[in-house]
């Protein structure tokens, strides 16, 4: 039984693949897609297993549901606001290899999150920003986070440095909103060949959606995906062969 007297203030990440209905009915048709699909929630399911000493170390806690995942840090390790958002890097990159688009929302407060319990204000708000702000293959950031993220800096960084670091894996979106901005993290990948091929295979699903003629909710959110990879290759990468017309 786990024994919890209140709450903890943790920073949270709620994460889920977009579109996972329509990755579903494929895998009925296509049996190379059925594989793809079940390494995909394999992939997911060890990220849990991989974190038994992180957990001992600096109180990560780790729960896998079907499509989503739910990262969180205790407020007080130094730095953590800076680990979970590159946690959501590197899961963002490792799924863009395999042609897979996440959505989330990660925010801080109140949350009971022990092995699979999870819950808590906190968990609620991270849920709703991932279903009600997100809408395209971003995670959210709450802006709350980065004056606590300054607050708690790692002991080798001042709180400007801090609030520099995580500032630099965030962008803000034409709405206002903060999000992680795993596209340009190329520096984050195993190698720059490996990221290159993510942004290879990310760039011909974009391609292969958009000539379907989705629905415009589903356009839509590839017609934002487009533009920020056309971003990315043009400004960062100046890669202009990789540009999607």
């Amino acid at each position: 039984m786990i024994e919890q007297e209140e709450y903890g203030e943790r920073f949270i990440v709620f994460i889920d693949i977009l579109g996972f209905r329509e990755h579903i009915n494929k895998t009925v048709q296509d049996s190379e897609y059925f594989i793809k699909l079940k390494d995909t929630l394999n992939f997911i399911a060890d990220l849990k297993k991989e974190n038994d000493a992180e957990k001992e170390r600096m109180g990560k806690e780790i729960t896998v549901f079907s499509d989503s995942i739910v990262i969180s840090y205790p407020v007080e390790q130094k730095g953590s606001a800076f680990f979970l958002i590159l946690d959501v890097v590197h899961i963002q990159l490792d799924m863009m290899q395999k042609g897979i688009l996440m959505r989330g929302g990660l925010t801080v407060g109140k949350l009971c999150h022990n092995d699979n319990i999870v819950y808590g204000p906190a968990m609620i708000k991270a849920y709703e920003l991932e279903t009600n702000v997100a809408i395209y293959p971003r995670v959210v950031v709450s802006q709350n986070i980065l004056e606590i993220a300054a607050i708690n800096a790692s002991p080798q960084h001042t709180p400007k440095e801090e609030l520099q670091w995580v500032m630099s894996m965030l962008d803000i979106d034409r709405d206002g909103q903060f999000y992680v901005d795993f596209l340009s993290q190329g520096q984050e990948a195993n190698d720059h060949a490996t990221y290159i091929d993510a942004l290879y295979n990310i760039r011909k699903l974009i391609v292969d959606e958009l000539s379907d003629d989705p629905r415009p909710p589903v356009r839509m959110k590839y017609e934002w995906l487009k533009s920020r990879f056309n971003t990315i290759v043009e400004n960062v990468l100046k890669e202009t062969d990789l540009i999607i017309e």
